[in-house]
């Protein structure tokens, strides 16, 4: 369990700290502060951090295995290209295929198209299936140029703080963290199975698997099919799940690029808070519609209401200024439903008016936290 810090009164708007656009509360950042100082800080990694150098998300991998998968159909194989990947991500998007199922029906396909080559491959085709991942994830990948990323910055606090920063929990396959401090010169220990090595490399866990861009690839230390993840969440002492729940029992962690939604970490979090003060910090972009989406927003809440005013015999209608505010207010409603939820699972939200402020945020916490009164 992390060491208990004291509860503070919230801030007042003018009290807040200016991070870039966004304004933070001094006692977020304190909390920060004092698990770097003390070195019980950890950093949970999404495919947030991964996805501006050029990196699927995961939906998106599946999509473009799924994609060259087509290609090879009887019905759709002689369609154009960019047709091709039209048809499959609307038909993944209007049926609702969860990516895990098309990620299960993915990899049988390219084993199964291997046999058939009569290519000799170990076990039906993995070794065909696994480079044609790591293909896929790194398709596109560069470093991105003219502003600095959230990796970068995340690379750049584990240089400043030495040994303050305990480790990282990467649930990305690709090991930009890992090419990131190469660039510092700060060796690194990438952990994707149960085996251990005494080392003073900075750890980086990765539960769900690794994809090195060269190198080898253990496809039983994958999590990328609804296969691997039901074995996951099935193995009482599988050793991701054992890493994530030491690190949340023991640390206090921040999430960054993570939307959160990943049912088996919200089923940890709970188990694990061990404390009525909430031990470990988010940081999350605002619900926020984009102003040239706010005019089709607003055209599909009037026709809702009107379809509910049906049902319901009321026929008032509000004009579109009028929808606008009401639009705003969801928007804020949304914020704080989602802090609410988040606190009751031990994970405070630190709000973020654009994602350009993280990598502000994080250089302000390599500092010692103010001196309680």
């Amino acid at each position: 369990m992390p060491p208990t810090r004291s509860s503070k009164k919230p801030s007042s708007s003018t009290d807040k700290i200016k991070v870039g656009q966004s304004f933070v509360n001094p006692s977020d950042l304190d909390g920060l502060r004092w698990a770097w100082k003390h070195k019980h800080l950890v950093i949970f990694l999404g495919a947030g951090v991964s996805i501006p150098y050029g990196i699927p998300s995961w939906k998106d991998l599946v999509l473009e295995l799924l994609f060259e998968q087509v290609e090879h159909t009887r019905r759709l194989g002689n369609i154009w290209p960019h047709y091709r990947r039209a048809l499959a991500s609307w038909m993944t998007d209007y049926f609702d295929y969860s990516p895990l199922v098309l990620a299960r029906m993915v990899e049988r396909d390219a084993r199964k198209r291997a046999k058939k080559k009569g290519i000799q491959q170990p076990i039906d085709g993995e070794q065909i299936f696994l480079e044609k991942l790591r293909t896929q994830l790194y398709a596109h990948c560069k470093v991105p140029t003219g502003k600095r990323t959230t990796l970068q910055a995340v690379a750049d606090l584990i240089k400043r703080s030495k040994d303050n920063v305990r480790g990282v929990v990467s649930f990305n396959f690709d090991g930009l963290l890992e090419e990131e401090l190469a660039r510092h010169k700060i060796p690194t220990m990438s952990i994707f199975d149960e085996n251990r090595q005494h080392s003073n490399s900075f750890r980086i866990i990765h539960p769900h698997g690794f994809v090195p861009r060269q190198g080898d690839i253990k496809r039983g230390h994958l999590v990328f099919t609804e296969n691997d993840y039901h074995r996951l969440i099935e193995t009482v002492f599988h050793w991701g799940l054992s890493e994530i729940v030491s690190e949340l029992r023991h640390n206090t962690v921040l999430f960054v690029g993570l939307s959160m939604s990943d049912p088996s970490l919200r089923r940890l979090l709970d188990a694990t808070r061990n404390s009525d003060i909430p031990p470990h910090w988010q940081l999350q972009l605002r619900h926020q519609v984009r102003d040239h989406e706010k005019g089709e927003a607003i055209t599909d809440v009037a026709n809702r209401a009107r379809h509910w005013g049906e049902i319901l015999g009321d026929d008032e209608q509000k004009d579109p200024p009028q929808l606008a505010e009401a639009l705003n207010a969801v928007l804020h409603q949304a914020d704080t439903y989602d802090r609410a939820i988040f606190e009751a699972m031990g994970v405070k939200t630190i709000w973020l008016e654009s994602f350009d402020d993280i990598p502000l945020l994080l250089d302000k916490i390599p500092k010692a936290p103010k001196k309680k009164s």
